[in-house]
């Protein structure tokens, strides 16, 4: 039970990226804009992704006794590299998605007849 506290950030962070998310998903929804769909999918897989590494940080921490601090050393910073990585495609995800919001090109209006 010494883990659990260690998990308050990660879930309250993933609480706040489902709000987030379940936003942009109603950005897609009623524009019908692709970057809105990126960014959803990109925020909620943020969230989710800082609670599997702290699960799995919490894994080697709590509940590998056998391992030496050595490799506890090398295993968290082969997570973080890992990590880090998948950090990296989700912001480039995101950052695609808020060009397309961006650069959306209006709709254009139907021309309306001249009134006689």
């Amino acid at each position: 039970m010494a883990a659990l506290p260690t998990y308050l950030v990660p879930v309250t962070q993933l609480l706040f990226f489902i709000v987030l998310a379940i936003v942009w998903l109603v950005g897609f929804i009623r524009r019908r804009n692709f970057g809105f769909l990126l960014l959803a999918l990109a925020t909620f897989a943020e969230g989710a992704l800082s609670v599997a590494r702290q699960t799995i940080v919490n894994a080697y921490l709590f509940q590998s006794t056998n391992l030496s601090a050595t490799q506890r050393a090398q295993t968290i910073e082969l997570i973080a590299m890992g990590v880090l990585g998948v950090y990296i495609v989700l912001w480039i995800i995101a950052i695609l998605g808020a060009l397309l919001i961006v650069f959306q090109r209006p709709k254009v209006a139907p021309a309306h007849p001249p009134v006689s």
